[in-house]
């Protein structure tokens, strides 16, 4: 197993270098990270060395790095400044995912963009809108100048369009005050 590591680490820093000389400026992990299945002593001996490795080459470049961390997060968390990463995609909050918004806004500080935010299940009938009103006013307040808003996971098969209407006009009413 460690001999594949280590196979793999040599095969990213060749790509990696490579992806430093496109022009591509925003490149995403897709890691799609949850820590009840990687759990965190993993991240930090397999994942985080990747990260800040690839990190180094890539932000040299000038490029924007982020990466895909859904499901539960909460154990990863700790790690976000240290990751070398200019955002993170798709932390869900609750009631979807396992961590607050204050949490989320804490590990990302001022330094890093949170791209998505909502948790899709509010998008749902199944939840009060004024949850979903709630979190996108946090989102807003919490993340200005660093926050690329979008659902977190799928739009639920039975989310509600006025919803994502009425999401959108808040988005725009907000921007247009500020």
């Amino acid at each position: 197993l460690e001999a594949y590591f280590e196979s793999r680490s040599k095969g990213h820093e060749k790509m990696t270098k490579v992806v430093a000389q496109c022009p591509i400026e925003c490149i995403n992990y897709g890691d799609n990270l949850h820590y009840k299945i990687l759990p965190p002593h993993l991240f930090e001996k397999y994942v985080l060395p990747e990260y800040q490795k690839r990190g180094e080459v890539l932000h040299k470049a000038g490029k924007f790095i982020h990466s895909h961390w859904d499901g539960d997060v909460e154990g990863f968390l700790p790690y976000a400044k240290t990751c070398f990463l200019d955002g993170i995609e798709a932390i869900t909050p609750k009631p979807q995912g396992d961590v607050t918004v204050e949490q989320i806004k804490e590990a990302l500080g001022d330094e890093i963009f949170l791209i998505d935010g909502l948790a899709a299940v509010l998008f749902s009938h199944v939840y009060p809108i004024e949850q979903l009103k709630e979190q996108t006013a946090q989102l807003l307040n919490l993340f200005e100048g660093q926050l690329i808003l979008g659902i977190s996971d799928e739009f639920p098969s039975d989310g509600s369009l006025d919803r994502l209407v009425m999401v959108r006009d808040m988005v725009e009413e907000w921007n247009a005050n500020h």
